[in-house]
């Protein structure tokens, strides 16, 4: 079973898609636009830290050649990636060490991420489809001391990249990411400021933040397959959907996560993230129910009211 705009410069927080508190006031970048042609795909980041890393073979001090060729140019995404993740130069060094294979590999990851672009693109289109007013901000692709991310920013999606083969890049598991990562996009373009609300506070709870990433989730898997993870979770909700949903149900108001989101459930047989399928699920029973599907995409780029939303989408477990 399946989980069957232009933006304007808007006074917002610094992080997109963080589950931690919000602070700085910034403005989403200018650098969008409504047309998935002509989209940035950014490499400067991964063509930077090649550099650094020939310049490191040629026998200069890898801390000097990764902050001058890596650090000092970085992009605007990486940039952010450094802000949100604490990304230092002392972290990716060590990772360099750790995993020596894994860094050599980087220029094939680039050019099978070039190769994809094409793609990418039309996966933009797919996005705008679902919703015509989409818009699209520079995607960054970054290295980030092997960590798997993929993030939306006020600059626009991050996503690392060590974790990936050139054949995973090649067979698409790109895509899922960044279709995720740009819908947080649309939700931050549809309600401005109010996106942020739900970062902190009162309205942090377990309902809205499953809710906001499972519009997210339903979206990548409808227009590109879904990631491996995300999908594992869904299968798992799907086949115990009663039982889940009467234990989210009692904590879905409360101001903490628990087990639901980003932490490795105690039992392992148990996938993370379980709350993102919940919130697909609800999603999924508002949208295939609606018969104006634009409209309807719309409504849940637009959400604030969470409860609002579960009772308006009329779920109920099977």
């Amino acid at each position: 079973m399946r989980w069957s705009g232009t933006a304007q410069c808007l006074a917002l927080t610094v992080l997109l898609g963080s589950a931690g508190p919000v602070t700085a006031q910034q403005e989403l970048t200018n650098h969008v636009t409504p047309d998935p042609a002509a989209a940035e795909f950014s490499f400067t980041d991964i063509e930077n830290f090649i550099r650094a890393r020939t310049a490191i073979a040629d026998g200069v001090d890898p801390a000097h050649a990764l902050q001058t060729e890596y650090f000092d140019q970085a992009s605007p995404g990486l940039h952010m990636f450094m802000d949100k993740y604490d990304l230092t130069l002392e972290r990716l060094l060590a990772a360099m060490e750790e995993r020596p294979i894994e860094y050599d590999r980087i220029p094939d990851l680039l050019q099978a991420l070039k190769d994809r672009e094409p793609s990418f693109r039309r996966t933009l289109a797919a996005i705008q489809d679902v919703i015509p007013n989409a818009v699209f901000p520079p995607t960054y692709f970054v290295v980030s001391a092997y960590r798997g991310i993929g993030s939306g920013s006020i600059e626009g999606p991050l996503i690392s990249i060590e974790k990936k083969t050139a054949t995973s890049i090649r067979e698409g598991d790109i895509e899922p990411t960044l279709v995720h990562e740009m819908i947080h996009i649309q939700q931050l373009a549809a309600v401005g400021e109010e996106y942020f609300v739900i970062f902190s506070g009162e309205e942090r709870t377990l309902l809205a933040l499953s809710i906001r990433e499972g519009a997210s989730t339903f979206f990548a898997e409808i227009i590109a397959g879904g990631s491996e993870h995300k999908n594992r979770a869904r299968d798992y909700y799907l086949a115990h959907e009663m039982e889940l949903w009467a234990a989210f149900r009692a904590d879905m108001l409360g101001l903490e996560m628990g087990e639901w989101l980003w932490e490795e459930p105690s039992d392992p047989d148990v996938p993370r993230d379980l709350g993102y399928a919940i919130g697909a699920r609800i999603v999924e029973e508002f949208y295939e129910s609606a018969s104006d599907k634009g409209a309807a995409a719309q409504t849940v780029m637009s959400i604030t009211d969470y409860p609002g939303f579960l009772a308006q989408s009329g779920y109920s477990p099977r």
